[in-house]
């Protein structure tokens, strides 16, 4: 069972807040960035656990289609599709990969980098 509120996402954020609020002003300057940092791993995990499990399906899905065969595990899937394009072995469907694979990246940016892909 879950705990009631705040929830992990709202937690991290509100260390977020903290870190870069209140306790960066106080540190020493050469330890700003790191404090920074901090920051930002709490607020990609807080993303990353409001995203939940569809990003993950989501590219798996892409990444099976792209490569003609179903796997059950998206690292493997994502390994093999890399392998692949490293060896050229799809370089005659790069003009159709490449704006498939900007799907995946723009996934990745939303929770890593929110509003990157915006101009």
């Amino acid at each position: 069972m879950g705990q009631d509120s705040p929830r992990a996402p709202e937690l991290l954020e509100s260390v977020a807040e903290y870190l870069v609020g209140e306790l960066r002003p106080e540190v020493p300057r050469e330890q700003r960035f790191k404090v920074l940092v901090a920051a930002n791993v709490c607020a990609v995990v807080a993303r990353e656990i409001r995203a939940g499990e569809a990003p993950d399906r989501e590219d798996l899905a892409l990444f099976n289609e792209l490569l003609g065969e179903e796997t059950g595990d998206v690292h493997a899937a994502a390994a093999e599709l890399s392998r692949r394009l490293r060896a050229g072995e799809l370089d005659d469907r790069i003009d159709e990969l490449t704006p498939r694979l900007e799907e995946h990246v723009r996934r990745k940016l939303a929770v890593a980098r929110p509003g990157y892909t915006e101009p």
